[in-house]
């Protein structure tokens, strides 16, 4: 039977038995990585389902209080979160632009140049002749 080839410099010898404090070292940042990696992957990163404020995305026709609808005191109207109101001081400012009660809800009215804010929650685009804004369908 042939003999086993042997390295230039090898003392031909066993290996030696590493120290103790290596084999804990390596076991505990095995595990120390191990959970490193599977908790970065395991984030929640959707964002809670709750009613909208003012100015957020929302489904026409859901009901106040529901994860796609308002909340209370809001109303869909045309894709996102606006308020109900009896007058115009009851429609907060948006800068920029005039918010004003119109039937008994606020309204932003669209820009000379048919543009709406971009300050909002939700991507807007004139409407109904260049008059008011509303949720863009994208």
């Amino acid at each position: 039977m042939p003999a086993e080839r042997c390295p230039e410099g090898s003392t031909g010898g066993t290996a030696l038995d590493y120290p103790g404090f290596m084999r804990i070292s390596t076991i505990i940042l095995s595990a120390f990585l191990f959970t490193l990696i599977t908790s970065a992957g395991c984030k929640d990163e959707a964002p809670p389902n709750t009613p909208g404020e003012f100015g957020d995305p929302c489904i026409e026709g859901s009901s106040v209080g529901t994860p796609d609808g308002c909340a209370e005191g809001l109303t869909c109207w045309k894709g996102y979160c606006e308020e109900v109101c009896a007058n115009n001081d009851d429609c907060q400012p948006v800068d920029g632009w005039t918010h004003e009660c119109v039937a008994g809800q606020c309204q932003i009215l669209c820009g000379p140049d048919s543009s709406c804010p971009e300050t909002l929650a939700t991507p807007m685009e004139c409407w109904i002749n260049g008059m008011w804004c509303a949720a863009r369908d994208d």
